[in-house]
């Protein structure tokens, strides 16, 4: 009766289409966390839905990078014992988590996509889960506040078992300052159910035939056979049961019919683990010498399958008692710490992982680009008209000296840019009062869904050049490369043996009726601030925009390319930049910069912007900040195109205008967004949001990360109207625009 009233609830406040995708086996694992109290068991499964969808963690597959790499860092795992009274054990090992590598996303798919498989069993469901977070042999480079806070809010309130106890295995670090608020939160949140301990004192709390060695225990497990139990749990259950992916994945099919059809639910929901069963036994087990590699875990640790009949109550079939194999496993390729909605590895049906890696060691993760096999434009969804497609940009010169834009530029050529820009003035759109009421109407979890609608559609083109061997290590991150067609292409050296050093990560995007007018870049690494520099020089760039500070959370977002002091010069290859000046203001900083090249002996002055504002999580609450950001950085550029003279004979608009983030594609492009909608908004009185990102994406594939940010242009768009009179104040409560996607 209570799984009925459960499913009943649950139906009756998802739309239609979606109200038959919460099975039977997802309402019992709920209510068995409430201990069949249907009230709660519904704010549980809400709390559950919505941090997945903060998160934007909606579809789980554990064939994909980066949770595939995360899956085998071997940082969470199940343990295959259980305390006294039944309850499982969850470790998380500090040591191993990498904040500069990793994202909280691939680390809270992974947690959920393995406790999705312990509470499968049902002495898991009845008996709750104890989560030890293991600080022994760690570095304060290994912690991560934020991390740590979000794990343990999705255990204590958002998933479907209850959280009996916290063990925090504590080291020197706990005790520092940094870790205060951290040992704060944990008191007020869970109070008595968290335990500081030494790792010797975990055996007065649980058994020892159940720890592992080298926190008390006498336990040989191995985090490789709980991931071969895992996947065996979907494969031998997967044939002939429809739902399954429901039932391994609470709330999976769920969250995907928010942006698919429902025709395509269900081709689009069934998850492929044939190629990772089949590869489990040869490539796991090597992997797992990656996972282990210190003085204090198990030194027994292997792969012997046969060992792990049963783990937990599921049975681990199909191992191979010869599984255990020595070698170097594939190390876990570098992931981007931005909100990673970018997966490269996007498969069409049946298309399976290439197992190439490459000579550092770091597999391909870029090899499944979906595309049309007759002539590589991008699939679009039935009904939407196709995105105009970008022309080549013009080549640079073959003198660096020469900046490739300001040469072939005639005074009759001002229609022609206008022509080649994909943001042009056109029908349709909206005014700002219709965008008013279409956030009304729609609501957050409506924008999500038409962000969800973007993101799915694939990339407009093939990444080949990125992925060249010699200019992966010039990606900061593995998995956001520049699309062949609009990349930025440096002048090649005649001295450098180097045939790709014209390479750098950065895309030339359109503006509003402007050809190339942004450069959407990576944040520089170290090894590419020689060609950061040689791209400002050969296409004159002026404005620099920078959305991102250097260090964010303890983790480094972008190279410190630039002096940072005042009357400061540093070198880079053939240019010696010099900071002349500083300004300072409330939300940004700006350093007026001295570029001279010691080959030609010219110097330029270019402005770099540093925002400084935006937050460490999400979006801005307002908007005020960025758009007066946004008025300094315009009337700054128009100044410095008029001081140009007629040195520029290039397009009126001026030189591109360098705009990067970390990655170069979250930022960025709300940044980017926004400066074309508003401009669009100024000339021909209407706003189309939709269309703006997904023609960007075509130029700079996956701009826009998050949902979050695609809702943060609607609203500044809103604010924007307010401030210059466009729109009065408006009215709406927070139950207007307030929904579940909170």
């Amino acid at each position: 009766l209570a799984v009925e009233e459960f499913l009943s609830e649950v139906r009756s406040r998802e739309q239609p289409h979606s109200a038959g995708l919460v099975s039977q086996p997802t309402a019992v694992k709920f209510l068995m966390a409430r201990k069949f109290d249907v009230s709660r068991a519904i704010d549980l499964f809400q709390a559950y839905k919505n941090t997945r969808i903060k998160e934007g963690i909606i579809n789980i597959n554990p064939d994909e990078e980066p949770l595939r790499s995360e899956l085998l860092s071997g940082k969470f795992t199940v343990l295959p014992g259980r305390d006294a009274k039944g309850a499982a054990l969850a470790l998380f090992t500090a040591r191993l988590h990498r904040p500069d590598v990793t994202t909280h996303k691939a680390v809270l798919q992974a947690i959920i996509y393995q406790l999705d498989k312990a509470i499968e069993s049902v002495q898991t469901q009845r008996d709750g889960l104890i989560f030890i977070y293991d600080m022994t042999n760690s570095s304060y480079g290994n912690f991560d506040y934020e991390l740590c806070v979000k794990i343990l809010n999705l255990l204590k309130g958002a998933f479907p078992a209850r959280l009996k106890c916290v063990f925090i295995v504590s080291s020197p670090l706990w005790f520092r300052a940094p870790f205060a608020v951290l040992r704060l939160f944990v008191r007020e949140k869970l109070r008595e159910r968290v335990c500081t301990v030494k790792a010797h004192e975990l055996a007065s709390h649980i058994p020892v035939s159940s720890l592992p060695e080298h926190l008390g225990g006498t336990s040989q497990y191995s985090h490789v056979a709980w991931i071969q139990s895992c996947v065996n749990i979907h494969t031998n259950t997967d044939q002939g049961d429809t739902q399954v992916h429901d039932t391994h994945d609470c709330v999976g099919s769920l969250l995907r019919s928010y942006s698919l059809e429902c025709s395509n639910t269900s081709a689009g929901a069934n998850l492929s683990h044939t190629h990772i069963n089949s590869q489990l036994g040869s490539e796991l087990a090597v992997a797992n010498s990656n996972c282990y590699d210190d003085s204090n875990a198990n030194p027994h640790n292997h792969c012997d399958m046969g060992n792990h009949q049963h783990w937990n109550g599921s049975a681990v079939s199909g191992a191979s008692p010869n599984a255990n194999m020595n070698g170097r496993g594939h190390q876990a390729p570098p992931q981007s710490d931005t909100p990673p909605d970018t997966p490269l590895s996007q498969k069409s049906e049946g298309d399976l992982m290439d197992g190439k890696t490459t000579d550092s060691g770091h597999r391909s993760q870029n090899e499944h680009v979906k595309k049309d096999e007759d002539d590589g434009e991008a699939e679009v969804e039935e009904g939407v008209p196709p995105l105009p497609q970008k022309s080549l940009p013009r080549p640079p010169q073959s003198s660096s000296q020469s900046p490739p834009l300001s040469s072939s530029w005639g005074p009759d050529d001002e229609d022609h840019c206008m022509d080649m820009s994909i943001h042009m003035p056109e029908q349709g759109g909206m005014t700002v009062h219709d965008l008013v009421e279409h956030v009304k109407r729609r609501k957050k979890k409506g924008i999500y869904q038409e962000y969800e609608e973007i993101r799915k559609e694939p990339p407009a083109g093939t990444f080949d050049y990125s992925k060249k061997l010699s200019n992966q290590i010039k990606n900061r991150y593995s998995d956001v490369l520049c699309l062949d067609q609009s990349r930025v292409r440096l002048c090649q050296l005649c001295d450098d043996e180097d045939e790709t050093s014209d390479y750098i990560n950065a895309s030339f995007m359109d503006g509003y009726k402007r050809s190339n007018a942004y450069i959407a870049t990576q944040g520089p690494l170290p090894k590419t601030f020689v060609d950061f520099w040689r791209m400002v020089w050969e296409q004159m760039v002026l404005i620099i925009v920078m959305t991102t500070r250097v260090v964010e959370r303890g983790r480094v977002k972008c190279g410190q390319y630039w002096p940072l002091e005042e009357g400061k010069t540093e070198q880079h290859g053939y240019f010696l930049v010099r900071n002349t000046h500083i300004q300072v203001f409330q939300d940004f900083k700006l350093s007026h910069l001295e570029l001279y090249n010691t080959q030609s002996g010219e110097r330029r002055e270019v402005f770099h912007y540093l925002y400084v504002s935006w937050p460490d999580f999400g979006v801005p609450k307002s908007a005020s900040a960025m758009l007066d950001f946004r008025e300094h950085v315009l009337q700054r550029r128009e100044a410095a195109v008029k001081s140009l003279g007629s040195s520029w004979t290039g397009p009126p608009g001026g030189p591109p205008v360098v705009v990067h983030c970390s990655a170069g594609i979250g930022r960025t492009g709300t940044f980017c967004t926004l400066d074309i909608c508003l401009s669009r908004l100024e000339d021909i009185g209407t706003v189309d949001v939709r269309q703006t990102v997904r023609r960007m994406r075509t130029q700079r594939a996956f701009s826009i990360q998050t949902w979050d940010q695609y809702y943060f242009c609607y609203t500044a768009v809103i604010e924007y109207s307010q401030r210059h009179g466009k729109l009065s104040p408006v009215q709406w409560s927070d139950s207007d625009i307030e929904t579940d996607s909170e």
